[in-house]
């Protein structure tokens, strides 16, 4: 068995086929859901052969068995904020008197057949090789006191413990192994203040460029502890192109890119405008040209000659958006759209 599968005995199988139930109808109408069911289709079909001593379980299977096991734990704890929002549910889709229900049922399983749960969620969860990871976030503004009062209004008492919450924040969704790439405006301060935050954050870092971090131009500044520092980079993100720009870039390279399925292949990433009016310019363009349609191109056998609106991908990695955690570029994918959703997008909003 390779060391990124997992074997579970019968009783264990039986174990995770309740939670993987209790998972699937919890988050039904989610991504989660359909994780959840091919798991338990899964375990029932092993189960099911009586010549099997237990399940082997791939490391795909192992992954979803894992998420199950999370929700698992946050509703028996009854944390379902936390559980909707780890899992980007709109609802949980059962009533609180079901979930208790459930949760006592299966931990009186557990408790009846001997098994040692702690061990076995430590087995599920325990995996070998952790991917690298590229985050992205902009204008942390490290050491910017008036921000707590003025433009963004962050509510800190005071730059200390502004610095010590996005500290705190960064870590404890950051790795070692992740790759973070700061759009600008990380620090307010000398260069010594800079190498002082930048000590305390996991992860390898990257630099953009921003007006406000004239700490680079300080010679106690140590610049190796950023892996880069550039104005504008162009990276690699899952075999899609993503421009990375303090300033927001409207006409970006590929912006008419898409996949033969029509799904963008290039994404603009920026910062510089915070949550300010100039974000609401930017929105406005941004709505202009989605619903501009072009004439598209016959690039491959898959895709015809037509017309269609522009892929405009242009995401804001406002700190404040993500509550000081760097994303990754699907996380802000699906903030963007969720955020555009409750956005009053028109021009005439931004002159009341």
């Amino acid at each position: 068995m390779r060391e990124e599968e997992i074997h579970l005995s019968k009783e264990e199988g039986r174990y995770c086929l309740y939670i993987g139930h209790l998972a699937a109808k919890a988050c039904r109408g989610s991504d989660m859901e359909s994780k959840a069911e091919a798991l338990c289709l899964r375990l029932e079909a092993e189960l099911g052969k009586a010549e099997e001593l237990g399940v082997s379980l791939s490391a795909e299977e192992k992954n979803s068995l894992s998420m199950a096991v999370m929700m698992f734990e946050l509703l028996a704890r009854e944390k379902y904020g936390v559980a909707k929002d780890h899992f980007h549910m709109e609802s949980i889709a059962m009533m609180e008197e079901e979930i208790r229900a459930a949760a006592d049922e299966i931990r009186g399983f557990a408790k009846e057949q001997g098994l040692d749960t702690a061990s076995l969620q430590k087995k599920i969860r325990y995996r070998r090789k952790t991917p690298a990871r590229k985050l992205y976030i902009a204008d942390l503004h490290f050491y910017h006191d008036n921000l707590n009062r003025l433009m963004d209004r962050r509510g800190f008492s005071g730059f200390e413990e502004m610095n010590d919450h996005m500290i705190r924040q960064w870590n404890g969704h950051v790795t070692e192994k992740d790759e973070v790439y700061i759009l600008g405006d990380f620090c307010i301060s000398r260069g010594r203040a800079a190498n002082t935050i930048l000590q305390q954050l996991k992860g390898k870092k990257y630099l953009i460029e921003g007006n406000h971090d004239k700490f680079l131009e300080d010679k106690a500044f140590d610049r190796s502890m950023f892996e880069w520092i550039r104005p504008y980079a162009e990276i690699q993100d899952n075999k899609r192109l993503v421009i990375l720009s303090h300033y927001p870039v409207f006409c970006y390279k590929g912006q008419y890119r898409t996949d033969p399925e029509g799904r963008p292949m290039t994404y603009m990433l920026y910062g510089h405008v915070h949550n300010t009016h100039d974000e609401r310019l930017v929105d406005e363009f941004i709505r202009i040209t989605r619903n501009t349609m072009v004439k598209t191109r016959v690039t491959s056998k898959n895709r015809r000659e037509g017309v269609r609106p522009i892929p405009c991908q242009m995401i804001n990695c406002f700190c404040m958006f993500s509550d000081y955690i760097p994303l990754t570029l699907d996380d802000w994918i699906r903030q963007d759209a969720e955020r555009r959703k409750v956005k009053k997008n028109s021009f005439e909003s931004i002159f009341p």
